[in-house]
């Protein structure tokens, strides 16, 4: 019996080996997933990556956290209005927009609000 030859093209090598990076990637396995959540608001905000960046850390969000979840809660308060984050079956924070403002209330840092037209906590 010959042995079975594969052929694979160049355009299915790439995409396999792409997976085969995320799969065997260096997170933690044993750290809980974290992902944004969206919630429903009347309101909405766009806001840039700064203003991401400051609410997250004020939240005590990882500079990796920021990373992995910055652009998915941008987008979420842009389309929402509001968003939570879990890690895992925990809440670590809610974002509402209300009017001009962002409030916020972090599980690890408790509550404040951020005025995005000046990049100031309140």
């Amino acid at each position: 019996m010959k042995p079975l030859k594969v052929c694979l093209s160049g355009a299915l090598v790439l995409p396999l080996l792409l997976l085969s990076l995320e799969v065997a990637g260096c997170a933690n396995p044993d750290a809980p997933a974290a992902h944004v959540m969206i919630l429903g608001n009347q309101d909405v905000t766009a806001l840039d990556a700064d203003d991401v960046v400051r609410i997250m850390r004020q939240a005590a969000f990882s500079d990796q956290q920021i990373i992995d979840l910055g652009t998915d809660l941008r987008n979420a308060l842009a389309a929402g209005g509001a968003a939570q984050i879990r890690v895992g079956k925990m809440v670590e924070a809610i974002f509402a927009v209300d009017g001009p403002y962002l409030g916020v209330s972090s599980r690890r840092r408790g509550s404040f609000i951020y005025d995005p037209r000046t990049g100031r906590f309140r």
